[in-house]
């Protein structure tokens, strides 16, 4: 997420730093809103006006609020849905691997045991640039090795089975390409900044509307800062895959390589 300092800190450090932003926003604006109250004129007018332009200004932080998420949210199932299937390609895969037998067909059941694990790997790494470019190396190293093998079976015998076997390898590969990429994309800089941008906003404009009013709600301030901070917290860590505390389920590939483990080729 570049561009935005704060989104790219841990939650320990964003939690408290918003809230505090949101604090000193809400009392700034409420002092504002407080001295407006003592000049007397117009006290009725200035009320009701800041009344529907704080109702008007939590409605569009709710609307901003609702985008977001929805993209963090979409791009969060997105990603589940891959590693389903992409466990489920490589189930396939050693399947047809083992139909096709051969010596050649034994080696890409093989090689699918080290791959399946790359691949579960290739989530644990989180944010090591170094331990990525390394999986990304073995990752295609192995690709390469297990076509070769399948090119070889198809160019000595060109079955259907042989066929899908080559089908089923190219899914898989392009799948790894999509979990990749999926994983890089987030939600704009831009919608993320405008998020925050209209949380303080919001929160200013209650806090004028409070001095103008001449009422302090220390509860209900409280209250709407902690809500705002852990919905805006919320979107963030969606939109952190490899370092969130929300992070898509890896269960499926387990249970494939769990399975390789147990089964020996030709069973």
């Amino acid at each position: 997420m570049e561009g935005t300092l704060l989104f790219s800190q841990s939650p320990y450090i964003n939690a408290p730093v918003i809230i505090l932003l949101l604090i000193l926003v809400t009392e700034l604006s409420f002092r504002a809103g407080r001295k407006q109250s003592k000049q007397g004129k117009l006290l009725e007018e200035r009320e009701k006006t800041a009344g529907t332009i704080t109702g008007a200004m939590l409605a569009l932080f709710g609307f901003i609020l609702a985008v977001s998420l929805s993209m963090a949210d979409s791009h969060f199932e997105a990603r589940r849905k891959l590693v389903l299937a992409e466990a489920n390609a490589i189930g396939t895969s050693r399947l047809r691997a083992l139909t096709v037998g051969t010596d050649h067909g034994m080696e890409i059941v093989r090689s699918l045991k080290d791959y399946t694990q790359l691949r579960i790997e290739f989530f644990k790494a989180g944010e090591d640039s170094n331990r990525l470019s390394s999986i990304y190396r073995q990752t295609s190293e192995l690709q390469d090795h297990m076509w070769a093998h399948a090119s070889t079976i198809a160019g000595a015998q060109p079955t259907p089975v042989n066929a899908l076997l080559l089908s089923s390898l190219n899914e898989m590969f392009d799948l790894a390409t999509s979990r990749r990429w999926a994983l890089e994309v987030h939600v704009p800089p831009y919608v993320l900044n405008l998020l925050l941008v209209f949380c303080f906003l919001s929160t200013g404009m209650m806090g004028y509307y409070f001095g103008v009013c001449g009422v302090r709600h220390p509860i209900l301030s409280t209250l709407l800062t902690i809500g705002f901070t852990i919905a805006i917290l919320l979107v963030i860590d969606l939109n952190k895959p490899r370092s969130g505390f929300i992070r898509p389920e890896q269960s499926a590939l387990i249970w494939v390589l769990e399975d390789m483990n147990q089964q020996k080729p030709g069973h």
